[in-house]
C-alpha cells in the first residue's frame, strides 16, 4: 500500500480536474505540524469547510461556501449566490441588460476590479466567457448565468491574485464552483419567492441522483437537473422607479426637479435652425411640437411639456429586473480503474433566457424641403417659419419621435453553454500525475421581442402620409412594422484547452517534506458574432445589398466579428515547509500570447472619418508574453495563531474585441451635452444625446495595446482567543500598470474638454438615420494605473447554550483605495465613496452579520447586509437639475453639486425544520421593506432611475418556502 503525508496529498489533489492549478491546497492546506502524519492515498479531492480554523487555514486568503451556507442564503442562482457576497462590487447584474450593456450576461467581479479580472472556473476548470458591454469594465467575463447551483457542492472564493497559478486573467482572484462527485443518494427540491408588493416573483426546482460508489463499485455517475424562474419586475411597479426621468426631491433643505426626460417622443417634435428672414447671421436653434401646440398637451401621461416642445420620460417604462428562465443540468461520470489511475469525464449543458423590456424606440430622423419626408417640412416647418418671418438656411430638420405606441423595445437574450471535460488522474514512477482536455462554449442570441420597428416599412408609412409621426395619426398601421421574432445577432464564444500537471516529492526539510509540482497548458479561443442584414446595414458591408433599412431603436451599421488566439502557459509550484511553524510557496509561470487573427471575409466599411477602410483576414496587434511569480508564507507560531503573507506579479493580455473588429456606429451617448463645438453644422439644439462610434485598436508596435501588469500583495492572518472564536483580518493591495480602457476615454471626459480630446470627434458625422450630428470615438487605450487597497474580515463564533447552539458570522470588506487614470499620466480619478467618471460606485464597506440558533431540528437565521453611503452624480447648470419656484413648479436650471446617497442596510429571516428525509425551509427577504436609497444617476448599469440597480434589490419585501426531500 503506496503512503503519503498529508501535505504531500493535499497539493496531489489540486491538481486532480483541474486547468493549471487545483484549489485544494488553497481551500483546505494542512499546518506543518501535520505535515508528517501517514495516510493511506485516497483518489478523492479536499472538500473543504466554511468553518474558518487553524487546522484548515493556508498561506493565501479563501472563503469557502458549503451546501448548507448556500442554502441558508436564500440564493436560488449563481449570481444570486456571489453578488451579494462583501467582497463582491463592480460585477455586471442583470438590470444591466436593460439596455445597460449587460447583453443577458452576469458577473463576479472582486474588490471592485472590473469582472475581466477575476477568474470564474467550473471544477477548477476554465469555462468559455462572453462579451461584456464596454460600460461593464469591458472585455470577456464568465456568464455565471449559466451555472447550475443545484449540481454545486460548494464554492471556493481566492481573494487574492493568482495570476502566477491560473494565468492571465486572474488579477483580482478566482471563484470556483466546484461540483458535486461521488454522490450515490438523491435530493431533489422546490423553491417559491413571492414578494409582498406585485412583480418580481421566482421560483425553482431541480434533483440530483448520483449511482455507484468509488470505493467498492469502482464507478460514479452522478446526473443534476434544475429549472428556474424569474418574473419581470417593472418600473411602475414599484413607488421609488415609477416617477421615472422626471421627479421633485429635496436636498440641504431646498426643493428641485430632477428632468432628464427626452426630446425623443411620440406626437414627435421638430427641432431645426432659424434665422430672420433675408439675415446672414444670427442662426438659431428651435424645438417646436405641432401637436402640443394645437391640443395643449402632449398625447401622454408619460410626456409633458417644457416650453414649444414636448419631453419623454423614458425611465417610466423600462424593467427594473428582467424576466428570465433557465434550465441546466450535469452528468458526470467516474471510473477507478485501479488504485493509481482515475479516469472521469463531465458534461454540463445549460439555457438560459433573459427578457429585457426598456423604453421604446428613440428614432431622431431627417426631415428636409426636397427629398426627406418633404411633405413633414411642407407641413410643419414651413408654416411656423411664414407665422414668424423667419427661414431655415438649410432646409432640414430633425424629428424627434419615438415609437410610444408600439411599447417597450424587448430583446430576448438565449444564452446556450456547453462544459465538457474529460481527464485522467494516477501516479507512476513516484509522481503523481494529471491531463484533461476541456472543450466549452457559449452561444448568446439577441433576439426581438417587441418594439422594434422596420425602418424601411416606417419610413414608408410616413412618406405616404399613411402614418404621421407628429400628429399620431394612423399609428395603428405600425404593428406591420413590428420586427417580433428577428434574431439581431448571435455571438458564439469557444475555448478549447488541453492540460497536464505532475508533482513530486523533494526533499525533507524542518517542517516535512517539500513539493515540487510542474505543468502547462494550451488554449485556444475562438469569438465570432453574425448579425442579421438589418445590423449590417448602413456599415458598408460588402457582401450585403445596400440599404437604408435598420431596425428603429436599435443597434445598426455593425460588422461581423470572427477573431481567434492561441495561447499556453508554464508553470512551477515548489512548497517549502521550513520548520514545524513556519511554511513557504514559491511559484512561477510564463504564459504566451500570439497575435489575434482577424477571420474576415474581405470587407469594406466606414471608418471613424466616413473614409472606406478595407478589412481583410491576418494578424493583428501584438504578442504578449511575461513571466509571473507569488511568494507566500504562513507562520503559525501558536496554534490559535497565523500569520500569513504573499506577494506576487500578475499579467493581462488585452482582449481579442481590443484587438479586431471595425469602427462601427454606438447608438448615442448615455448623457445629454451642449454642443462641443458651438456654430459647427453637427450641432444639435440645447443639451442632446450625440452619437457614439466604437472600435478596436489593432495597431502593432508601440502604437497598439500593451499587456496589462499587475502588482499584489496581502498581508494577514487569524488568531482564535477563545474556544468557539476565530477572528479572520486580511490587508490586500492590488496596482495594474497599462490597464486597457475597452471604452477609451470615456464621454464625460472628452465632451467635457472637447478641444483637448478632439481627435476622437468626428464633426459633422453623418447619422445612419439621415441626419447630420457629431460622433464620438470609444477605442480602447492602455490608460495608465489603477490602484486598489482594502481589508477583508472574517469573524465567526460557535457556541452552545440552554437554548440551542449558537452561531455568529460576521464578514466584510472595507476599501482604503481605489483610483485610476484614463490616460498615461493623466489626471488622479477615483469612484471610492462616489460617483465616479467612469459611471461607477465603490463603496468604502461592504458587510454581511448573520446569527443563527439550532435548537433540535429547527435553525433560525438571521442576516443583516450593509453598504455605506456615497456622494452622487453631480450636474452642471443648464443638464438635468432645476429649482423649485416658490409656488412648488419647476423653475429654472441649476448647478447641483450632487446627492448624498445614504447607507443602505436590509435584514432576512430565515427558518428550517429537518424531519429526516425531507426538511421544510421558510424566510423573509428585506424584513422591513426598504427601499433603495435615491441616486440621481443617469449612466450606470441600464435605464433604471430614481434607485441605482446594480447597488440595490428593488423587490423589497418577499417570502421564500422550499422543500427538500432525500431519496
Amino acid at each position: 500500500m503506496i503512503k503519503e503525508t498529508v501535505l504531500s496529498r493535499s497539493l496531489r489533489l489540486m491538481f486532480s480536474g483541474g486547468v493549471a492549478v487545483g484549489f485544494g491546497l488553497l481551500a483546505q492546506p494542512v499546518l506543518a505540524q501535520q505535515a508528517t502524519t501517514d495516510t493511506t492515498i485516497q483518489r478523492v479531492e479536499i472538500t473543504g469547510s466554511s468553518i474558518k480554523r487553524i487546522a484548515k487555514e493556508g498561506a493565501l486568503p479563501v472563503q469557502v461556501l458549503n451546501q448548507d451556507e448556500i442554502k441558508k442564503s436564500g440564493a436560488t442562482s449563481a449570481s444570486d449566490l456571489i453578488q451579494m457576497l462583501p467582497s463582491m462590487q463592480g460585477f455586471v447584474p442583470s438590470s444591466s441588460s436593460v439596455n445597460g450593456g449587460g447583453g443577458g450576461a452576469t458577473t463576479a467581479a472582486l474588490h471592485s476590479l472590473p469582472s475581466k479580472y477575476t477568474l470564474v472556473l467550473l471544477d477548477g476548470q476554465r469555462m468559455a466567457p462572453t462579451a461584456v458591454g464596454s460600460g461593464q469594465g469591458g472585455g470577456y467575463a464568465v456568464n455565471i448565468e449559466s451555472i447550475p447551483l443545484e449540481a454545486v457542492e460548494r464554492v471556493e472564493i481566492l481573494t487574492d491574485g493568482a495570476s502566477a497559478l491560473y494565468g492571465s486573467d486572474a488579477i483580482a482572484g478566482v471563484v470556483n464552483f466546484i461540483l458535486k462527485k461521488n454522490n450515490t443518494k438523491g435530493e431533489a427540491f422546490a423553491t417559491y419567492n413571492q414578494p409582498k408588493k406585485s412583480g418580481g416573483r421566482s421560483s425553482s426546482m431541480g434533483i440530483t441522483k448520483g449511482w455507484g460508489d468509488l470505493d467498492t463499485d469502482k464507478f460514479n455517475v452522478l446526473f443534476s437537473y434544475s429549472h428556474d424562474e424569474q418574473q419581470r419586475l417593472t418600473a411602475l411597479q414599484r413607488d421609488f422607479s415609477a416617477k421615472g426621468a422626471f421627479f421633485k426631491f429635496s436636498s440641504g433643505g431646498k426643493d428641485y426637479f430632477f428632468d432628464q426626460r427626452t426630446g425623443n417622443t411620440e406626437p414627435a417634435n421638430l427641432t431645426f435652425n432659424v434665422r430672420p428672414i433675408g439675415s446672414t447671421v444670427d442662426t438659431h436653434g428651435v424645438a417646436i411640437n405641432p401637436y402640443l401646440a394645437a391640443n395643449g398637451n402632449c398625447g401622454s401621461a408619460l410626456a409633458g411639456a417644457a416650453g414649444s416642445q414636448c419631453r419623454f420620460n423614458y425611465a417610466a417604462t423600462v424593467e427594473n429586473i428582467p424576466g428570465n428562465r433557465r434550465d441546466s443540468g450535469l452528468l458526470k461520470g467516474t471510473l477507478q480503474l485501479n488504485e493509481d489511475t482515475k479516469l472521469w469525464g463531465e458534461l454540463v449543458l445549460s439555457s438560459f433566457a433573459m427578457t429585457a423590456q426598456f423604453a421604446p424606440s428613440a428614432q431622431p430622423m431627417g426631415v428636409n424641403s426636397t427629398t426627406r419626408f418633404p411633405g413633414l417640412y411642407a407641413k410643419y416647418v414651413q408654416p411656423y417659419l411664414d407665422a414668424n418671418g423667419l427661414e431655415n438656411p438649410t432646409q432640414k430638420a430633425t424629428l424627434g419621435y419615438r415609437s410610444v405606441l408600439v411599447g417597450g423595445r424587448t430583446d430576448e437574450f438565449v444564452t446556450d453553454a456547453r462544459h465538457f471535460a474529460a481527464g485522467i488522474d494516477g501516479a507512476a514512477a513516484g509522481w503523481n500525475y494529471t491531463a484533461s482536455l476541456i472543450l466549452s462554449s457559449s452561444k448568446i442570441k439577441d433576439n426581438a421581442a417587441g418594439g422594434y420597428t422596420d425602418f424601411t416599412q416606417l419610413s414608408n408609412l410616413v412618406a405616404t402620409g399613411a402614418y404621421d409621426p407628429v400628429m399620431g395619426t394612423g399609428a395603428g398601421l405600425l404593428k406591420n412594422a413590428l420586427l417580433n421574432g428577428v434574431n439581431f445577432s448571435t455571438t458564439d464564444s469557444k475555448l478549447n484547452t488541453i492540460h497536464a500537471g505532475a508533482q513530486h516529492d523533494l526533499m525533507e526539510l524542518g517542517g516535512g517534506t517539500s513539493i515540487i509540482s510542474l505543468g502547462g497548458d494550451y488554449s485556444k479561443t475562438h469569438y465570432q458574432t453574425a448579425y442579421s442584414p438589418l445590423i449590417l446595414s448602413q456599415s458598408g458591408f460588402s457582401t450585403q445589398p445596400a440599404s437604408d433599412d435598420y431596425p428603429v431603436g436599435g443597434n445598426y451599421g455593425q460588422v461581423p466579428f470572427d477573431a481567434s488566439r492561441n495561447n499556453w502557459g508554464a508553470y512551477t509550484e515548489i512548497l517549502l515547509p521550513v520548520t514545524k511553524t513556519l511554511e513557504t510557496t514559491i511559484s512561477g509561470r510564463y504564459d504566451s500570447y500570439g497575435k489575434t487573427h482577424s477571420n474576415y471575409i474581405f470587407a469594406t466599411v466606414p471608418d471613424a472619418n466616413g473614409i472606406q477602410q478595407q478589412l481583410a483576414s491576418g494578424d493583428l496587434g501584438n504578442t504578449s508574453k511575461a513571466g509571473t511569480y507569488k511568494i507566500s508564507a504562513r507562520w503559525t507560531p501558536v496554534d490559535t495563531v497565523l500569520v500569513r503573507a504573499a506577494y506576487g506579479t500578475g499579467f493581462k493580455a488585452p482582449n481579442i474585441n481590443d484587438i479586431a473588429g471595425a469602427n462601427t456606429f454606438g447608438g448615442s451617448t448615455s448623457g445629454s451635452y451642449a454642443c462641443p463645438f458651438p456654430g459647427s453644422t453637427g450641432c444639435l439644439v440645447g443639451n442632446a444625446q450625440y452619437d457614439l462610434l466604437s472600435g478596436p485598436n489593432g495597431a502593432s508596435g508601440s502604437a497598439g495595446l500593451q499587456p496589462e501588469k499587475s502588482k499584489q500583495w496581502t498581508f494577514g492572518g487569524r488568531i482564535e482567543p477563545a474556544k468557539g472564536l476565530s477572528l479572520g483580518l486580511d490587508l490586500w493591495n492590488v496596482q495594474i500598470r497599462n490597464q486597457v480602457l475597452s471604452a477609451g476615454t470615456p464621454e464625460q471626459v472628452g465632451f467635457a474638454n472637447p478641444q483637448q480630446y478632439k481627435y476622437l470627434f468626428t464633426n459633422p458625422y453623418p447619422d445612419p438615420a439621415g441626419y447630420t450630428t457629431i460622433a464620438y470615438l470609444l477605442a480602447p487605450i492602455n490608460g495608465g494605473v489603477a490602484n486598489y487597497r482594502g481589508v477583508d474580515w472574517d469573524f465567526t463564533y460557535r457556541a452552545k447554550s440552554s437554548i440551542g447552539d449558537l452561531r455568529a458570522a460576521w464578514n466584510g470588506t472595507y476599501m482604503i483605495k481605489q483610483n485610476y487614470t484614463t490616460e498615461a499620466g493623466g489626471t488622479v480619478n477615483s469612484d471610492l465613496g462616489t460617483f465616479g467618471p467612469d459611471n461607477a460606485v465603490v463603496f468604502r464597506v461592504q458587510t454581511n452579520l448573520s446569527l443563527s440558533l439550532t435548537n433540535g431540528k429547527m435553525t433560525n437565521t438571521v442576516t443583516a447586509h450593509y453598504k455605506s453611503g456615497y456622494h452622487d452624480q453631480a450636474y452642471p447648470v443648464g443638464t438635468s437639475i432645476y429649482a423649485a419656484n416658490p409656488d412648488g413648479t419647476k423653475g429654472s436650471s441649476v448647478a447641483f453639486d450632487g446627492l448624498w446617497t445614504p447607507s443602505y442596510t436590509t435584514f432576512d429571516w430565515q427558518g428550517k425544520y429537518d424531519f429526516g428525509k425531507f426538511s421544510l425551509t421558510g424566510g423573509v427577504k428585506n424584513i422591513f421593506d426598504r427601499n433603495p436609497p435615491l441616486t440621481l444617476q443617469n449612466a450606470g448599469g441600464g435605464n433604471q432611475l430614481g434607485y441605482d440597480g446594480r447597488y440595490a434589490d428593488p423587490i423589497g419585501r418577499s417570502f421564500y418556502l422550499t422543500g427538500n426531500v432525500k431519496f
